[in-house]
């Protein structure tokens, strides 16, 4: 039996998210692999691994709120806004607490523009931002628009130099750039030392996974015990349930009508389910159902 479900991993820091998912598919022999919401090397925490057909529902997922735990040290600027770039500017202005919440409350609660790192994932022409950093191009990349919904100092040391933050943001939003865009706001330099996502949507960090435990101890009959059905991670879309003539048209890539069981509603999003299984996720209009992607479980 394939698996098509979803895996609450906890990432750890000094791995790509990418070098992780080739861990995971190699280790428990999976044929298709992705992930929402990738994070730097640097960074840990929840990284929400899709398995198998469950990767076509990424894309569905990849709007829900992220919550992230992060520190930066104040007095430098580093050329990737992390521990592992060069030092670029420097200063030694540390923030008071009272300034550094004010610059927050006025101008980081809400919509925000950030320039993203150029040290990123974002691809350029095909390639990625980072591998042109390092080459010495500096990539141009749009400025984007972001929502902050919480913002927090959780704590501040003036003797240390460091200061760290808990925020809950849009889904692709910057942390590196967002730590550095304070820190310009009140004319200092800083840099983040630590990045921890906590949330993303229903994935929080108390019901993941470590990779090294599963890579290291797990057996690969017992894999499923960790899996998320495709179904309880969609839970925020509505679901209709088809049957067995529906479902063959379904398959097949066909509108259907749903006027009989739904009546003439409109969603922008809705799966159908069959059997208990989430088959196609789709859109739904004057009772038809349009699928969009079409998930090859039952056959």
């Amino acid at each position: 039996m394939t698996i098509n479900a979803w895996l609450n991993l906890y990432k750890p820091k000094g791995y790509s998210s990418s070098y992780c998912l080739n861990l995971l598919k190699k280790k428990f022999k999976l044929k298709k692999i992705g992930h929402v919401g990738t994070l730097d090397p640097m960074a840990e925490g929840v990284l929400p691994v899709a398995i198998n057909e469950a990767t076509k529902t990424v894309s569905f997922l990849n709007r829900s709120k992220k919550t992230y735990f992060f520190e930066v040290l104040w007095g430098e600027q580093t050329d990737t806004l992390d521990s592992e770039g060069k030092i670029i500017n420097s200063n030694e202005i540390v923030p008071l607490k009272d300034k550094i919440l004010e610059k927050i409350n006025k101008i980081f609660i809400g919509e925000i523009i950030q320039d993203p790192p150029i040290y990123s994932a974002k691809k350029i022409n095909g390639k990625r931002s980072y591998e042109l950093a390092r080459e010495g191009i500096q990539p141009k990349l749009k400025k984007i628009n972001k929502k902050i919904y919480k913002f927090k100092v959780l704590n501040h040391n003036i003797d240390l130099k460091k200061t760290s933050f808990m925020v809950i943001c849009e889904s692709g939003t910057y942390i590196r750039s967002l730590a550095n865009d304070l820190a310009l706001s009140l004319n200092a330099y800083c840099h983040c030392i630590k990045i921890v996502r906590l949330r993303d949507g229903i994935f929080g960090k108390k019901n993941s996974y470590p990779l090294k435990s599963l890579i290291n101890k797990e057996k690969i009959e017992n894999f499923e015990k960790y899996l998320l059905d495709i179904k309880s991670v969609l839970y925020h879309i509505p679901t209709i349930e088809i049957n067995d003539k529906k479902f063959k048209l379904i398959k097949n890539g066909m509108k259907v009508s749903m006027l009989e069981e739904v009546g003439s509603k409109e969603h922008k999003e809705i799966l159908a389910d069959y059997h208990q299984n989430v088959v196609a996720l789709g859109s739904m209009k004057d009772g038809v159902f349009y699928p969009k992607r079409i998930l090859n479980i039952n056959d």
